[in-house]
């Protein structure tokens, strides 16, 4: 029962984490969409992202797969690097890096699945655009940066990290007095 209380408390950080890393580039979005919607009523220049709002809801499965991603990622890093990595910082690093690891994976399957299943190569030229390469670039730092503070959060702020890392200090030390015995 300890071990299922602990893999909730896991998940629901995970979730937050999710929740607080995606909720930046929706507002970096909500930013650009406008100033595309000032550029568009300026009329002098065309700008075509305008056409794609926040407000069209298309961010909601995207962020229900960051959360899942996040929350796998966390369940997985507690369970077998948490011995490992002795800094909760380090730890909530690792699992900002297995998320954008996995939505790369994400992305290359379904990049890889329209080429294969349609032979429609269109889909592999607008992903190696240089302006969307640009756009998900920013995206990403921000991830990154959400994912530094809020490991700075977690490290500052949680009691689980130090008696779960003090409970393996303990065990350790006590297995060193053992085998010198």
């Amino acid at each position: 029962m300890n071990k299922l209380r602990e893999d909730f408390r896991v998940a629901i950080l995970g979730a937050a984490a999710g929740l607080f890393s995606i909720s930046i580039p929706l507002m970096i979005a909500r930013i650009d969409a406008f100033y595309a919607y000032l550029a568009w009523l300026d009329k002098s220049t065309t700008y075509d992202s305008y056409d794609r709002g926040v407000e069209e809801l298309w961010w909601v499965p995207i962020t229900i797969w960051h959360v899942i991603l996040f929350i796998t990622a966390a369940l997985l890093a507690h369970r077998h690097l948490a011995t490992r990595l002795r800094s909760p910082f380090l730890l909530w690093q690792v699992i900002g890096v297995a998320t954008l690891l996995g939505w790369g994976l994400t992305v290359f399957l379904a990049v890889g699945m329209e080429c294969l299943m349609r032979g429609n190569l269109e889909a592999l030229h607008q992903a190696l655009n240089f302006e969307l390469t640009v756009n998900i670039a920013k995206y990403v730092s921000a991830g990154f940066a959400c994912n530094v503070f809020y490991g700075s959060v977690m490290k500052a702020s949680s009691r689980q990290y130090m008696m779960q890392f003090g409970e393996l200090s303990e065990f350790s030390s006590n297995d060193h007095l053992l085998s010198e015995s």
